[in-house]
């Protein structure tokens, strides 16, 4: 290296005299000569990283060999085509399904085993977006197909069946005639636009000629009522499809989709322990591509609690995160994206149920998953090889609720005729499954503990493995707005997360915290609300931490959630508890466009802040940033608090503060094009949003047609954007 160096030193030192002579009296030659040196330098100085292309095949060097195997033999007999597909693999039917966070295809695949369990129907689980589109058209009128789909933020579809809509949209010239379909949505009726997504296929199929079977299904997830929503219409797809194909509908007996093998003879080295699936090609869905990046390790670079006026009683907790990008120059990110962040279940949930099932001891022994029908599609997108421990840990919910029809199957395998019927009581009534719901927090593990307390003789040892893992939801990301600027921390993505558990109905002693933000928490070692009795191992394997350094996997998702493209377009931000989080990002951001522009003589729009918390003393989240930033920004930006828990003061939200500023609102969207964002629950933006609109409404003296219009055309010129859950 240091030989390299002396010659590269000697070179540029060669440079300026060279340069001297070439100057004192030049001709063609010497000019030439010149060039050619000053290039050579460059060239040889860069090593070649201006013009240099990354080698395509430079992944093979992190693969695994049977990740490798797997892809090509799902390559070899991979069709685009959607009746060869059935007719290849012998499917009566085809469930496809578009999922966000993973209920919808959790659902697809629980249909499909219970199609085969009590109908004897074989059925294709398919994501919607691995087939095209038109090949439906080609379905017989002896098949079906299921829609499962969920909708999430505005009406919008999960980011797998995005081209889907848009094709149904782009009125296809297909004739559908010759379909016959079901449909079941996945929704929340706290958005505006509730199941919006089902409700366009539906209309956009029937009116392409396709013919549906039964009343379309929707969840709502505002009432809690999903899975009993979807076990609902599931009974009734059941009896149409016994009369439209003249089916039995059988006893319901266990047939694993899949087999567990442990063997202590795999080597170690490829056992999935907790790595990311996408980042080693086991299923093509997870591989980088859409809007999301891939998922790395990104070690936690800043951590703090921001509500440290809250008491302790109250059980709250709000935490400002930063991670570090800069060992991956690949990831980058945009002011207003989101952050996925892949939870770890706590070890002490992973020890209840692998102690519960009996498995201590053999937590460790590396497993293959293997299916029993290879010829399929309907594969669950878990690792393999892999441990008990790692998927308890890592790749499987553990920590969510149990729902009544796993509590109805579960009862098969009760060692005892009291386990079972009790079980059987306890499910066989939505009424009685509920108010057992209301009193305990379950999950499999303290379900399976709570009938020992019943029985004390019942034992699960013998419950199957495939069961178990056939019965939990795959883990899911979970998103979080970037509360940071790509312009002023392009390489420190900031989080703001509250961790707030949610207590029983009917026991407020007993509270259940949430898995990601409980998991983000134990970040800051001193937060008193970081639930200390819970533990959790470190990630795996990321080379370039330091032994002593915690990371997180997560990954880059895209969002349309963006500043207006000109920084002199005026901005209304509006906000309730950790909605604040993309607004820091946008303050910061035009903060230094403003410093930037003034030494061009040039000004940023104006920008009204609306912010909604509890207290000034207590949780008014970025408190010093916000009176910095206004004093920087002086009369550019207007922060309005709204404050809903002061002591002898009247209850007031955001929407209570934008009511009584509509007529400045209204001229900064109706004269001076102002971008309008909403950023919290869905409850708060509904009702935000109405109180606009009637402002409009009243100024532009539109009719509720006018109005609906107006919005729709400002959301089009993405000049009113939402982001918004719960």
């Amino acid at each position: 290296m240091s030989s390299s160096m002396d010659s590269f030193s000697s070179l540029t030192d060669a440079v300026p005299v060279l340069t001297r002579q070439l100057i004192a009296s030049p001709t063609y030659d010497d000019l030439l000569v010149l060039v050619i040196l000053l290039f050579g330098g460059v060239a040889y100085a860069t090593r070649g990283t201006f013009w240099d292309k990354p080698d395509p095949y430079h992944y093979t060097w992190f693969e695994r060999p049977q990740a490798a195997i797997v892809s090509l033999a799902a390559a070899s007999r991979s069709t685009r085509n959607i009746a060869e597909k059935l007719a290849e693999t012998g499917k009566q039917a085809v469930i496809f399904w578009g999922s966000q966070s993973g209920t919808a295809e959790g659902f697809a695949h629980r249909l499909a085993r219970d199609c085969h369990a009590r109908l004897g129907l074989e059925v294709l689980v398919a994501d919607v977006s691995d087939y095209d589109h038109h090949t439906i058209a080609e379905l017989s009128q002896s098949q079906y197909a299921i829609f499962i789909m969920s909708t999430y933020g505005e009406g919008d579809p999960s980011d797998n069946s995005t081209s889907f809509l848009s094709w149904l949209k782009s009125a296809p010239e297909v004739s559908l005639q010759n379909l016959r379909f079901a449909a079941f949505g996945c929704g929340n009726s706290n958005y505006k636009y509730y199941n919006a997504v089902v409700d366009t296929v539906v209309t956009s199929l029937q009116g392409l000629g396709a013919k549906i079977v039964l009343p379309v299904g929707k969840a709502d997830e505002a009432k809690g009522t999903t899975d009993e929503d979807f076990l609902e219409w599931k009974t009734t797809l059941f009896a149409a499809l016994c009369t439209q194909l003249g089916l039995t509908e059988r006893e319901q007996e266990y047939e694993p989709s899949i087999k567990v093998v442990m063997d202590d003879s795999i080597d170690l080295s490829g056992v999935y322990l907790g790595e990311p699936l996408d980042s080693n090609g086991s299923n093509a869905r997870h591989t980088q591509s859409g809007p999301s990046s891939a998922i790395v390790p990104l070690p936690i670079c800043a951590a703090r609690e921001l509500l440290e006026g809250a008491s302790q009683s109250e059980s709250r907790s709000c935490l400002h995160l930063e991670v570090d990008l800069s060992g991956h120059p690949e990831i980058k990110y945009k002011t207003g994206d989101h952050l996925a962040v892949r939870p770890i279940n706590p070890s002490s949930e992973v020890t209840a149920l692998v102690d519960i099932l009996g498995l201590a001891g053999r937590e460790n022994t590396p497993l293959m998953i293997q299916y029993v029908d290879s010829n399929s599609d309907n594969n669950l997108n878990l690792p393999s090889p892999t441990t008990i421990s790692a998927l308890f840990q890592h790749y499987l919910e553990i920590c969510g609720p149990v729902s009544r029809e796993s509590v109805l199957s579960l009862a098969q395998f009760a060692s005892s005729a009291t386990a079972k019927a009790y079980l059987l009581g306890l499910a066989s009534d939505k009424t009685v499954f509920a108010n057992f719901l209301a009193k305990h927090h379950i999950t499999l593990a303290r379900l399976l503990k709570h009938v020992q307390t019943v029985d004390s003789v019942a034992s699960w040892s013998d419950l199957p493995l495939a069961f178990v893992i056939e019965s939990l939801r795959p883990m899911t990301p979970r998103y979080y707005s970037i509360a940071s600027s790509s312009i002023t921390s392009p390489r420190r993505a900031a989080l703001t997360v509250a961790n707030n558990p949610q207590f029983l109905l009917e026991n407020d002693t007993v509270s259940i915290p949430g898995l990601a933000s409980t998991y983000l928490s134990s970040f800051i070692a001193s937060n008193v609300q970081s639930s200390s009795s819970l533990s959790y191992p470190p990630i795996v394997n990321p080379a370039f931490l330091a032994a002593s350094a915690r990371a997180l996997h997560a990954s880059i998702r895209r969002s349309t959630f963006k500043l207006p493209a000109s920084p002199s377009t005026p901005i209304i931000l509006i906000a309730a508890g950790t909605g604040i989080a993309p607004f820091r990002a946008f303050l910061h951001e035009r903060a230094r466009l403003a410093s930037l522009l003034h030494a061009q003589n040039k000004f940023i729009g104006r920008m009204i802040l609306f912010f909604g918390c509890r207290h000034p003393d207590n949780d008014l989240l970025y408190k010093e940033e916000l009176q910095q930033l206004q004093a920087a920004l002086a009369d550019k930006l207007d922060i309005v608090y709204a404050f809903s828990r002061v002591e002898g003061a009247k209850k007031t939200y955001v929407q209570d503060r934008v009511d009584e500023r509509t007529d400045s609102l209204v001229g900064l969207l109706l004269e001076e094009d102002a971008g309008l964002y909403i950023c919290g629950s869905a409850v708060m933006a509904r009702e935000v949003g109405n109180r606009v609109g009637e402002a409009v409404k009243k100024a532009r003296d539109y009719d509720d047609d006018g109005l609906k219009k107006w919005r729709e055309e400002r959301k089009r010129a993405k000049r009113w954007q939402e982001d918004v859950w719960g």
